[in-house]
């Protein structure tokens, strides 16, 4: 009787590990969509048109590597903060109180600010940004830390922006994954 209850046909045994298989597969997904969700705590960033560079844009003054101040175009963003680093979320990531720009806080060496000398970090709030996941109809690919200014810039492009460090702006590291308004 026992031995009866314990057969299972071999058909059976790979219909449960194919299911297991596929639950445990949509589970890592599932938590890197989940994290290019918008957050409506924070006012807007955006794209600028001039150096490429994503900034804040709820700030009196703000400096650009193109000269003068940014110039917003395309999508609002609203940005993912706190919360801990993952293998598809770096954290380190601030608003430079200079500038305005999105810059990775992680080094010792701040990168170079166009309002001059290194990125300061606004103590506000510590971004945790998606990176290597699908992007979404709310969420856009390309974007990427410049090895130079340090800053976060949109590299979709074959024109790389202007780097306060000089000509373009260098990609390095993870694509991120940014969340947006429509």
């Amino acid at each position: 009787m026992l031995s009866r209850n314990l057969q299972v046909s071999k058909r059976r045994l790979l219909l449960f590990a194919g299911s297991v298989f596929i639950v445990q597969s949509i589970r890592p997904l599932n938590k890197a969509i989940a994290s290019l969700s918008v957050s409506q705590d924070r006012p807007y960033w955006r794209f600028c048109n001039k150096c490429y560079v994503m900034f804040y844009t709820d700030a009196e003054t703000n400096s650009c590597a193109a000269g003068g101040t940014h110039s917003a175009q395309g999508y609002k963003f609203r940005l993912p903060f706190g919360g801990s680093e993952t293998p598809t979320r770096q954290r380190s990531w601030r608003c430079c109180k200079k500038c305005q720009a999105m810059f990775f806080n992680g080094y010792s060496r701040k990168g170079i600010c166009p309002a001059g000398g290194g990125h300061v970090a606004n103590q506000t709030f510590a971004y945790v940004l998606p990176h290597d996941v699908p992007g979404t109809p709310t969420a856009q690919t390309d974007w990427r830390f410049c090895n130079k200014c340090h800053a976060m810039f949109f590299d979709g492009y074959s024109d790389k922006g202007q780097c306060a460090a000089g000509e373009s702006h260098v990609a390095q590291g993870y694509n991120f994954v940014l969340p947006h308004s429509r």
